[in-house]
């Protein structure tokens, strides 16, 4: 039931109840009349007045009385139109809205955001100069996802992010293109305690490692890794071709990735291992008899546990013929080309995130990514996917079914992170397990070309938006249409000269429907203003967040330069060697397929060539 119905129900209950009252108050009185009026033998205008006097003294002197034969039939009669009169006043009740003839909508203001606000400011969500959100989703019944836009230069991240980290109310995960919300706050979190974690794409021998085998509890985390990989490192235009070739490679990553993470030491388990093998592949199309060093493993591995599901994977790939089979270990090898990098390879061999701790002690992650090259920020998607998957487990399996701590992913620069297979589903069901996630954007339309049919499911899993400025018409018609429409007063007036020395002149009052704010006016907005919208309240059009206000705002970098973090202090990784133990029957004397079509030493002059391999 809506609001308006709810107060028309409310309403009508009231008019019943008075209709009620009103007929009991009359029928007693009525009963006295007749009763009364049973002992004249006529009413005329002589006695009147002795009549009425006896008709109060009657009512006053006894409120308990028999009442005549005369007094139930004037009550009866009277009755009768009554019931008559209520049946046709509730039945013929138009439904009027005044004011609301076309739409409610209206900004919000003070009385609107209070309940929603935490009495201590440090355990708000800050969105603008006077609107926040309370961490306590049990006060607000909101969800803490929130989607921010704002085209380039309208302060996503100097009046958003960084005064939410200021917070340090919870774990972050921070998305950060070219590293400066590192840079400017690491100091800053250092100083309250946190631990600083860095994901780093761009100078990547400054960087933790992040080894996705890490995170890999049973066989469908492993079957996500790979889906993730091969959703993020395959062509936008190749998605419309032959599925063939994708279930092909992905049977064989899977018979790779099973092997590692099942056969070898958990020391010695990364996707550097997955790479090793790969390289040991071959097939000669010449010759149906040959047998690479991959052929051997798996062959001994069948011997030994013919049920293994790394084989029974690895016999789905061998199904294909010579020439096919050729070709999809060649895909595969490309796929997989960018961890031949030294420093991609530094990275994954060994896990220093612990992304499993981030829910029990303060972390800040910070995941640098570049915003003009996406070579590498599938990485970042797996990290995500694996992120969630880890901290869902996490609170599942803990006594209260959510984390000791909040872990808060700003997701700056959203559309540049890659394809997060289940980002639906985990944004509505993150809130019990104390998560949350602020996607931000340039526009909309950023998000509908990456996710589809997923986009209203995204936008709709987040209980707040907020509104900074933008250009695309996509954008700009969603924000309208969900401020709503609002009712105005209307007034014509009208002068004719119809002949010489004959004027008339007419008034008249109407209403229309107007959107709150049409696309063309929230494109004018202007730079210091924005626009919030929260489920369940009226929006708000408000100032943007002052950074340089925040009591925190003093140890920033870009505020003060004392506060410098230089993220190089991040230890620099060992270089990964190869230490997979191999079965019998290795042939020394075959060279690496993939490493004679891409030598190490050559892939850093071509890491242009794999910029495909990203979204």
């Amino acid at each position: 039931m809506t609001t308006e119905q709810a107060k028309r129900e409310k309403r009508i209950q009231n008019y019943k109840i008075a209709f009620i009252v009103i007929y009991l108050f009359i029928a007693y009185t009525l009963l006295h009349f007749g009763t009364v009026l049973s002992t004249y033998e006529q009413v005329t205008i002589f006695n009147f007045n002795q009549f009425m006097t006896d008709f109060e003294q009657h009512m006053n002197t006894n409120p308990i009385f028999q009442p005549d034969i005369l007094a139930f039939k004037i009550l009866g009669f009277f009755s009768v139109f009554y019931f008559l009169f209520v049946v046709y006043f509730l039945t013929t009740r138009k439904k009027y809205m005044t004011g609301k003839e076309h739409g409610t909508a209206q900004w919000g203001g003070k009385n609107d955001i209070k309940p929603l606000l935490d009495k201590n400011p440090d355990q708000n969500i800050i969105f603008t100069q006077t609107e926040g959100l309370s961490l306590n989703t049990m006060q607000t019944g909101k969800n803490l996802n929130a989607v921010v836009i704002g085209g380039p230069g309208t302060g996503k991240t100097r009046l958003y992010v960084k005064p939410n980290i200021l917070q340090a109310h919870s774990s972050y995960v921070v998305t950060d293109p070219k590293g400066e919300l590192l840079r400017d706050t690491g100091a800053f979190l250092q100083k309250e305690g946190y631990k600083i974690k860095v994901l780093n794409l761009v100078q990547r021998e400054y960087s933790d490692g992040y080894n996705p085998f890490e995170y890999m509890r049973d066989e469908g985390d492993v079957v996500t890794a790979i889906q993730c990989l091969i959703d993020n490192t395959t062509p936008e235009e190749a998605k419309s071709y032959d599925p063939f070739w994708e279930r092909a490679e992905k049977a064989l990553l899977q018979a790779l990735f099973f092997y590692v993470w099942y056969e070898l030491p958990k020391k010695d388990q990364s996707v550097n291992a997955v790479l090793d093998l790969l390289r040991k592949g071959d097939v000669k199309e010449d010759d149906p008899t040959f047998e690479s060093e991959l052929d051997q493993i798996f062959a001994q591995l069948a011997l030994e546990k013919p049920n293994h599901l790394a084989v029974k994977q690895y016999s789905v790939f061998k199904q294909s013929s010579g020439k096919t089979a050729r070709s999809i270990l060649i895909s595969t090898g490309v796929r997989l080309a960018i961890f031949n990098i030294q420093d991609v390879a530094n990275i994954m061999a060994k896990d220093t995130l612990e992304l499993d701790k981030l829910g029990d002690e303060k972390t800040a992650l910070f995941v640098i990514i570049s915003d003009a090259v996406v070579t590498y920020n599938f990485i970042a998607a797996l990290m995500y996917t694996q992120l969630f998957e880890t901290l869902y487990n996490k609170a599942d399996t803990s006594p209260t079914g959510k984390l000791n701590l909040h872990v808060r992913c700003i997701l700056d620069e959203f559309a540049n992170i890659g394809f997060l297979p289940n980002i639906a589903r985990v944004l509505g069901t993150m809130r019990g397990r104390e998560i949350s996630a602020s996607i931000i954007v340039q526009n909309l339309s950023q998000i509908k070309a990456t996710y589809k049919d997923d986009f209203e499911t995204i936008v709709g899993n987040c209980d707040s938006l907020l509104f900074l400025g933008s250009m695309d018409l996509f954008t700009l018609e969603y924000v309208s249409k969900a401020l709503g429409v609002e009712t105005i007063d209307t007034y014509v007036y009208t002068y004719n000269k119809e002949q010489k020395w004959t004027r008339t002149s007419s008034k008249a009052y109407d209403v229309m429907k107007r959107e709150l704010m049409l696309p063309d006016e929230l494109e004018r907005l202007p730079d210091e203003d924005c626009i919030l919208i929260i489920r369940g309240t009226y929006p708000f059009y408000s100032k943007k967040y002052d950074v340089q206000k925040h009591k925190n705002a003093k140890y920033l970098n870009d505020y003060n330069g004392n506060y410098f973090f230089d993220y190089r202090s991040i230890r620099r990784l060992r270089p990964y060697e190869t230490k997979v133990e191999l079965p019998k029957g290795r042939r020394q004397e075959e060279d690496d397929l993939l490493r004679e079509r891409l030598p190490t030493s050559r892939l850093r002059e071509r890491e242009h060539d794999f910029r495909y391999l990203g979204r």
